[in-house]
């Protein structure tokens, strides 16, 4: 089956197998990066040519963006690399659990958050971490 590469990416977002397709402007045509990385998660590699990179397509990100980077190699030895990996990774994993008491009026809805509570979490979890870098953005 052939397609356009605008179509393949419609595809690739949408998780749908790109097995089989024959992408017919896939020279003649440039992708944003974002595009291409979604293509290549579903086996499309693109040729560099045929990329193009706008710096508006890069959300800012402050634990990324305000680190500053050394291109010096760490001396440290594999003892003190396990140390760290394993402090990076407490750090990431969040230890410490925060309560929030939400009330639900409706019954039903009431029920289904309590038989859903774990996902809930873990969604909510999210949204406040999302909140917090919109937040960050809005001041800085």
């Amino acid at each position: 089956m052939k397609v356009k590469v605008e179509q393949a990416i419609a595809m690739a977002r949408n998780n749908e197998s790109l097995r089989g397709l024959v992408i017919e402007d896939l020279k003649d045509t440039q992708v944003r990066a974002v595009d291409a990385l979604a293509l290549a998660e579903h086996g499309i590699v693109l040729p560099e040519q045929n990329i193009y990179y706008n710096d508006e397509d890069i959300a800012y990100d402050p634990d990324f963006d305000e680190v500053d980077w050394s291109k010096e190699p760490l001396q440290m030895t594999w003892e003190e690399k396990m140390q760290l990996a394993e402090k990076m990774e407490k750090n990431t994993l969040g230890d410490e659990e925060i309560s929030v008491i939400i009330k639900i009026p409706d019954r039903q809805v009431r029920q289904w958050a309590k038989e859903n509570n774990e996902q809930m979490g873990q969604i909510l979890g999210n949204f406040i971490v999302d909140i917090y870098k919109a937040n960050q953005i809005i001041k800085g």
